[in-house]
């Protein structure tokens, strides 16, 4: 039998005995030591998630949402200003227009008809002065025409026709009943006369003195009834229609 072969050191069969590893034997650099080795697998088992419980899903970090709480408080309404309208003025009633003047009478002898009785005032009578106006059946004598003779704006004398006598207030009175009769034309207040407008055209006779109208006696409306003044009520007795 051959002899044993001794093996060069470092080679499998002649490997060295590994050397026991030994602990320092300084205390301080012991516990160094423990503290590195406890460090190393601490930070072992985080990695590997062994403190962690396992693998945990990670959530995907998203836009935060919104609880009722954390709502993004809205825009404030703003109320509509109240409007004020312009107090509207309301717009003035047009006056009610005055009836419009007659016409004065045109040059020239005219005849006042009373219009209930479609009869002409005239004088009788034989004596001129003082004679009294009165109705008369329309013959268009002279006696019945009287000319418009302008005193004032709107103001006339009434002068006969037949006499050359003013249409006159008998004493200058102005009580009522007062007779109208023709008297010489001496251009005095009961001598003038104011032609007011009556409906349907007629005219009022206003003797500017008293401010009264003259009128049939009575309302009467046959040929002779007088004419006397009263107080102007536009009543048909009142009313005369110029032509």
């Amino acid at each position: 039998m051959s002899a044993p072969r001794t093996d060069p050191p470092g080679t499998v069969y002649g490997a060295r005995r590994l050397a026991r590893l030994r602990l320092p034997q300084d205390p301080l650099m012991r516990i160094a030591l423990g503290v590195a080795v406890v460090g190393v697998l601490l930070g072992a088992f985080l990695a590997t998630g062994v403190l962690g419980g396992g693998d945990q899903p990670v959530s995907t970090a998203g836009a935060p949402t919104l609880t009722a709480s954390e709502s993004s408080p809205a825009a404030p309404t703003t109320e509509a200003a109240p409007t004020t309208a312009a107090p509207t003025t309301a717009a003035p009633p047009s006056p009610t227009a005055a009836p419009a003047p007659p016409p004065a009478p045109a040059a020239g002898p005219k005849v006042f008809r009373g219009v209930p009785s479609g009869r002409c005032v005239g004088v009788t009578g034989d004596e001129p002065e003082g004679a009294q106006a009165a109705l008369a059946d329309c013959t268009s004598g002279p006696e019945q025409q009287w000319v418009a003779t302008p005193v004032a704006a709107d103001v006339f004398a009434m002068v006969n026709a037949a006499s050359g006598k003013c249409l006159d207030v008998y004493g200058q009175s102005a009580d009522d009943g007062a007779k109208v009769v023709q008297w010489s034309c001496n251009g005095q207040a009961n001598q003038q006369w104011r032609l007011a407008p009556a409906a349907g055209g007629a005219v009022l006779l206003v003797a500017v003195h008293s401010g009264k109208c003259a009128q049939v006696h009575d309302a009467g409306s046959d040929a002779g009834n007088a004419l006397e003044q009263a107080p102007c009520s536009g009543a048909p007795e009142q009313q005369w229609a110029i032509g």
